[in-house]
């Protein structure tokens, strides 16, 4: 052996072994200089390709993959690496065809049969996907990823029980697989069983503190359980790691301890940019569509017995079917409710698309022509946001489902009003603003409520004391704003507060928070939940409403007002921190809008101690509610098709 080989062979063993150890920069510096006299040596383009993929440059990845394959093409390792560069691109079915031929050289490539799985679930072929998997368990029994993967694909499914087992499995074999952990956090969450979500993501942060978002997790979690005790500490961390941009918190969970719209901003960019966008090579839209009659598309995960659909039914019900053409896309999982099966008569045409991957949705708008696409989900629960950021219409609108901005160049409009989003604070929005002349919020004009005849001994509240209620969800509440109620309390002697009960620990630790406050705990009662129709009946029973801060009350605000309960609320400078007083201006209660805690408190005490000034004031609600518009659906209807309109002619 020469000098020259015997030193490419030290070089080559020395960059082998800076790739093991991770050193993965270091071994491309090697393998560049050895191709440099061996251009053709289809090993180190495999490995150079390789090292590319590791490194996040996935074009330099697939081209010398490529030119490795050119040389020899029976490399199963390099069909596979490719199809993991393809993949990091969405590039689907290159990907796909990459794993198969992988798997055509070698039918026992388990890591292959496991990636093949991983793009039929981002396509939505699950039942293929989880044929895969087996397979690759079936070759090896411990391969845990494909565990974990199977997990997300029955989970999607909505196969939680099989799902909790895969990522149990996954665990069982590699007890430090974060995102088997993360994985099944998500999946208990999806249950409701938020004290075993909130247990494993603690496991995620105590194995990998600064794993994505879990910091914002824990904290979230920890607040559907009432359990404070470290919500300032993790709050202060959130707010550090948004000012040094790092991925600590979604941006959902952030709407419930932030008041700050430009750290919701940067939450939702940081989000959008390395969790959600699915670039596919789709062509760009140039043309703008010249109907005759709009084609509008409402895009949503909620078509069902969800808020959303209460807020927004009658707007699909009372669109002018003879000026648009309205179409309905629902990504949710049919669930077979009453709204459902009444939401898709109002349709031109409805779509399930639950199953169909983004490309093909993508595909099916361009086709149907729509002129505007509404995404009424936003960055809640299970994003689609690769219909979106391929442009699936030439005006895209974020709407009502998400209260804040995406912080995605491929939303062109949020919708809002005046006192959603004053002008001052349009730069903490990607989108541009669009104003509605009253509320931004759309409401049924009628909704179904029980014709039972409850009484306040139903639900063991005092007959004589004055009701304070919050019918919000657990997670909105934060100690700061429970400790105001406490005071509240402590100030209105013959007072009770009445909680929407979410679990048993959130019930504990409210009670046992209470106390600490001096507040005997039997004055917290807890509401169990109920048919849309009796929760609407019994609301009747409460006094007062306390919003919430800073995630205010939203379809439970205007639930509170039809049923002529007033609501005092605290409007911050966060979109989600003004609904409760954009609703109140649009009844002409803007007494009830208070703009500190000390006001919002004072109010409060004072409705409870003074009853010749709180009857004044349901009398007042009464009769506002009768004239206002929040209720009145056709005006509604009418003033958001004009809106559509405006922004097709410009």
């Amino acid at each position: 052996m020469s000098s020259d080989d015997n030193n490419q062979k030290i070089l080559i063993e020395r960059a082998l072994e800076f790739h093991k150890k991770g050193k993965i920069k270091e071994a491309i510096n090697l393998y560049l200089d050895l191709i440099s006299d061996k251009k053709k040596d289809p090993q180190l383009l495999f490995l150079l390709g390789t090292a590319y993929v590791q490194v996040g440059k996935t074009n330099l990845g697939i081209e010398y993959l490529q030119k490795s394959l050119l040389i020899k093409d029976d490399n199963a390792s390099a069909h596979s690496n490719l199809g993991n560069a393809f993949k990091n691109l969405n590039r689907y079915e290159e990907a796909l065809a990459s794993y198969d031929k992988a798997i055509e050289i070698n039918p026992n490539f388990a890591d292959a049969y496991s990636n093949r799985g991983v793009i039929l679930h981002e396509i939505k072929r699950y039942d293929e996907a989880l044929q895969s998997y087996e397979i690759a368990i079936q070759i090896n029994p411990n391969h845990f990823f494909s565990h974990g993967n199977k997990g997300i694909t029955l989970k999607d499914l909505n196969r939680y029980e099989e799902a909790l087992a895969s990522y149990d499995k996954a665990i069982e074999i590699n007890p430090n697989f974060i995102e088997a952990y993360n994985n099944k956090g998500n999946a208990l969450k999806d249950l409701k069983h938020y004290e075993d979500a909130f247990a494993i993501y603690k496991k995620v942060m105590e194995l990998k503190p600064d794993y994505e978002f879990i910091i914002g997790r824990v904290l979230h979690f920890s607040m559907f359980l009432c359990d404070w005790k470290n919500f300032h500490t993790l709050s202060e961390k959130i707010d550090n790691g948004l000012n040094k941009k790092d991925r600590v918190i979604e941006p959902f969970s952030l709407l419930g301890i932030s008041d700050n719209p430009e750290h919701n901003k940067i939450a939702a960019e940081i989000y959008v940019k390395n969790k959600l966008i699915k670039n596919f090579e789709g062509e760009p839209i140039f043309k703008k569509y010249e109907h005759k009659k709009p084609r509008i598309g409402y895009f949503s995960g909620d078509f069902g017995n969800h808020p959303v659909l209460h807020l927004i039914m009658d707007v699909f019900k009372n669109h002018d079917k003879s000026k648009f053409d309205i179409f309905g896309l629902s990504y949710g999982i049919d669930k077979k409710d009453k709204w459902r099966n009444e939401v898709k008569n109002y349709f031109t045409q409805f779509k399930d698309i639950h199953k169909i991957s983004d490309r093909e949705v993508v595909k099916i708008g361009r086709d149907l022509e729509l002129d505007i696409a509404i995404d009424l989900s936003g960055l809640t629960g299970n994003p689609r946001s690769g219909i979106f950021s391929n442009r699936v219409a030439p005006l895209q609108i974020n709407y009502l489902g998400y209260p804040g901005t995406t912080g995605a160049d491929y939303m062109d409009y949020i919708i809002a009003d005046e006192t959603i989003i004053p002008k001052e604070n349009f730069k903490y929005y990607s989108e541009k603003v669009l104003f509605l002349p009253d509320c931004y919020q759309p409401n049924m004009k009628s909704r179904d409520i029980s014709k039972k005849e409850f009484k306040r001994k139903d639900f063991r509240l005092p007959e004589k004391a004055f009701i304070y209620c919050s019918f919000n969800n657990n997670y909105k509440i934060t100690p700061d704003i429970f400790e105001i109620w406490m005071k509240i309390l402590n100030n209105v002697h013959n007072s009770v507060l009445w909680i929407l009960k979410s679990n048993e620990k959130a019930t504990l630790n409210l009670k046992k928070e209470a106390e600490t406050k001096g507040i005997n705990p039997d004055r917290i009662i807890l509401a169990d939940h109920l048919p849309n129709d009796e929760h609407l009946k019994r609301i009747k029973l409460a006094d007062l409403f306390l919003d919430t801060f800073p995630y205010n009350a939203h379809t439970t605000a205007s639930d509170a007002v039809r049923m002529g309960v007033p609501i005092i609320t605290l409007k911050g400078n966060s979109f989600q921190s003004r609904v409760g007083a954009s609703i109140l201006n649009c009844i002409a209660m803007k007494e009830l809008v208070t703009n500190n805690k000390k006001d919002y408190q004072n109010l409060a005490i004072e409705l409870g101690k003074n009853s010749e000034k709180f009857n004044k004031l349901k009398e007042s609600l009464k009769n506002s509610v009768k004239t206002s518009s929040l209720f009145d659906s056709d005006k509604f209807t009418k003033n958001l098709e004009e809106l559509y309109l405006k922004i097709l002619q410009n």
